[in-house]
């Protein structure tokens, strides 16, 4: 299995969780959380705030590439400050309720 961290802009978050319930009918659960970030953008001296969107989603290792695409497709703007996606291994998923390993 593979994490997908995505940092997004706030006012595309919605639209990339709609458009990946839109293209799968099997639509991965996301956890989305709102951020202040600080970071030097363009390599610059002075260290800037900004806003941005989490979306946390884990998936099969054959979906992972499909929703890195989504993302892409509909949260690229161009501009600097669009985010970063960050994908990872996952080694184990344990359900709190039942104790379930998937």
């Amino acid at each position: 299995m593979k994490q997908i961290k995505a940092y997004v802009r706030p006012a595309v978050a919605d639209h990339v969780i709609d458009m990946m319930e839109d293209r799968s009918a099997d639509s991965p659960g996301i956890a989305a959380s709102e951020l202040r970030v600080y970071g030097h953008p363009d390599d610059s001296d002075p260290l800037e705030r900004s806003h941005l969107a989490k979306l946390e989603i884990v998936v099969r290792d054959e979906d992972a590439e499909p929703v890195v695409d989504i993302i892409l497709e509909h949260a690229q703007t161009g501009r600097s400050g669009d985010g970063a996606i960050y994908v990872s291994e996952v080694t184990d998923a344990i359900r709190i309720r039942n104790g379930a390993r998937d």
